[in-house]
C-alpha cells in the first residue's frame, strides 16, 4: 500500500536531496516550503509521515506539528532542525514526534528513521504544557546532539542513569536537565558529592540514622534519600562510595527500600538515582573497589560527556554565553576564536567559564583581545607561542619543507617526495575529519569535499584506523 509523505522545508536544494533519497515506488512524496502551504495540504489530505524543519519562513515548525496532531493523531512526524539545542529536542519529544534529526542531515539516518516510522505503532504524545525555559546547556555540536536526544527520550522513561566524563564537562547539568524534564520535576533534586564527604559519614548522610546509633547521634536524622522522596538524587563521584554504602545502595536499586543507620524499620523509597563519575568504573570493579552488580544496576543508561576539546565548534558559543552572563558591555575581538579553539581545555567547560569570568572582572576594556586571552591561559597546557597562531597553514608547511630540504642529502634520488609529503598532510587531515564526524564517512566526505568512494580508497591506502 502506497504511503503518503509530506516534506516541509524552505531549502530547495535540501528538499531535492530528501526527495531523491526517499524515491520509492511505495512512497508518494508531496512538498511544501512554508507552514501556511503545508497546513492547507494537511487539512485536505492525511499523510502517513510528515518531515518538517523547525525554522520556516512563516513560523515555527513545531507549532505546525502541534496543530497537525490535533487533526491527524496517527500521522508520524520527523523533525529536522539547524536550531540544535536541548529545548528543541525536548519539545519535539513532548509533542510525540517519531524522531528528531539535527542538520546537516545524514541521509542514512533519515531513510532508516523513515522506514521505522512507517512500520511502528501509534505514537504517544506527552500531554504537558511546554514553556521555553532558559537553556540548561549550550552547544550545537554533533556530540551534544546525541546528549540532547538521550535526555529527551529519558523524559518518558524513569530509568537509572550513569553519567561519565572528565571533570568540568557538565555532568551535574545533564543530571539536572534529566530531572527538570521528567515527571519528577515538581519534587526535590538532591545533590551529594561522594568525594566531598568523609567516608565514615556517607552512610549516615545518605540513609539517615536513629537516635543513639553511634556516639554523638543525639536525635533521629533524616538522610538524603528520604529528602529526595518522589524526586531525584544525584550521586556525584560515585566511584568514591565505600563498599558498605554500595551494598545499601544496591538494595535500594533492587527492591526500593532501606533502613536508617542503627535502625530496624524498613523504609520504602521512590527515588530516581542518577550517578556520575570521572573515573573508569570498570577498572574500579576489576580492582575490587566497586561492586560489579552495582555497576550494572547504575549503568542502565550511560551518557558519556565529551571533553571540550572534542566539541571545538561549541567553544566560541560557550565563550559568548559566559561573556553575556558576566558582562553586559564586553565583546570578543575577531581574532579571539582561533586562540580559544586551539587551547586543549584540560578543565573543560568549567575552566572556560572561569577564564571568561576572570577576564570580565579584571579587565576594564570593553573589547577582549587575543593578547588578553593568551596572557590568562596557562602556557604549559595550551598556547606555547603566539607565533604559532599568527603563522598561516601555508607558512607552517613551507617551514616544514624548508627544514626537510636543509637536511636532505644532495645526492638523494627516487624519494617520491610528492607522494610521501602529500600523504603526511592527507593522513592527519582525513583522520581528524573522521574523528570530528564520529566515523561517519558520508559526513567526512562532504566536509572534505571529495567523493565517498575516493575517501574510502584513501582510508585504505593511508591505512587510517576508524
Amino acid at each position: 500500500m502506497e504511503k503518503n509523505i509530506l516534506i516541509i522545508d524552505d531549502d530547495y536544494s535540501l528538499m531535492r536531496v530528501l526527495v531523491k533519497a526517499l524515491s520509492n515506488k511505495d512512497f508518494f512524496i508531496d512538498t511544501s516550503r512554508s507552514i501556511s502551504e503545508a497546513w492547507l495540504k494537511v487539512t485536505k489530505k492525511k499523510y502517513d509521515l510528515i518531515i518538517t524543519d523547525v525554522m520556516l519562513p512563516d513560523g515555527d515548525g513545531l507549532e505546525l506539528v502541534e496543530k497537525v496532531t490535533k487533526i491527524h493523531n496517527d500521522s508520524k512526524i520527523i523533525v529536522i532542525s539547524a536550531k540544535n539545542n536541548l529545548l528543541t529536542a525536548v519539545k519535539s519529544s513532548k509533542l510525540g514526534v517519531f524522531d528528531y534529526l539535527p542538520k546537516p542531515i545524514d541521509l542514512n539516518d533519515l531513510t532508516i528513521s523513515v522506514n521505522k516510522s512507517l512500520t511502528s505503532r501509534k505514537k504517544i504524545i506527552v500531554n504537558e504544557d511546554f514553556k521555553d525555559e532558559k537553556l540548561p546547556m549550550v552547544g550545537t555540536s554533533l556530540e551534544m546532539q546525541k546528549i540532547y536526544k538521550t535526555i529527551a527520550k529519558l523524559m518518558k522513561a524513569d530509568l537509572t542513569v550513569l553519567i561519565t566524563g572528565e571533570s568540568g564537562t557538565g555532568k551535574e547539568l545533564v543530571a539536572k536537565a534529566i530531572h527538570d524534564f521528567s515527571t519528577r520535576s515538581s519534587n526535590e533534586f538532591v545533590v551529594l558529592n561522594m568525594a566531598a564527604l568523609p567516608q565514615n559519614l556517607i552512610e549516615s548522610e545518605l540513609f539517615g540514622y536513629e537516635k543513639g546509633a553511634f556516639t554523638g547521634a543525639e536525635k533521629l536524622k533524616i538522610g538524603y534519600f528520604e529528602k529526595a522522596e518522589g524526586g531525584t538524587i544525584f550521586l556525584d563521584e560515585i566511584g568514591d562510595m565505600p563498599i558498605e554504602a554500595q551494598a545499601r545502595l544496591l538494595r535500594i536499586l533492587q527492591v526500593g527500600e532501606f533502613s536508617r543507620v542503627g535502625g530496624r524499620e524498613i523504609i520504602k523509597t521512590n527515588v530516581r538515582i542518577i550517578a556520575a563519575t570521572n573515573v573508569k568504573l570498570k577498572q574500579s570493579v576489576e580492582k575490587g573497589n566497586f561492586r560489579e552488580d552495582l555497576f550494572y544496576r547504575l549503568n542502565v543508561v550511560n551518557i558519556d560527556m565529551p571533553p571540550l576539546r572534542h566539541r571545538i565548534s561549541d567553544i566560541m558559543i560557550l565563550a559568548e554565553f559566559f561573556l553575556k552572563k558576566f558582562s553586559k558591555t564586553k565583546k570578543f575581538n575577531f581574532d579571539c576564536q582561533k586562540v580559544l579553539e586551539a587551547y586543549k581545555w584540560p578543565g573543560n567547560v568549567r575552566e572556560l567559564e572561569n577564564l571568561i569570568k576572570k577576564i570580565s572582572l579584571l579587565y576594564s576594556e570593553d573589547i577582549i583581545t587575543r593578547q588578553t586571552i593568551e596572557d590568562e591561559l596557562p602556557k604549559e597546557e595550551g598556547i606555547k607561542s603566539s607565533n604559532f597562531y599568527s603563522s598561516s597553514l601555508t607558512n607552517s608547511i613551507t617551514m616544514h619543507i624548508n627544514n626537510f630540504f636543509k637536511a636532505l642529502d644532495k645526492d638523494s634520488n627516487n624519494l617520491d617526495l610528492y607522494k610521501n609529503l602529500l600523504s603526511e598532510f592527507e593522513r592527519p587531515l582525513i583522520q581528524r575529519t573522521l574523528e570530528y564526524c564520529g566515523g561517519n564517512q558520508i559526513k567526512a566526505a562532504n566536509l572534505l569535499g571529495i567523493n565517498r568512494n575516493t575517501l574510502r580508497k584513501k582510508i585504505q591506502n593511508l591505512r587510517i584506523k576508524i
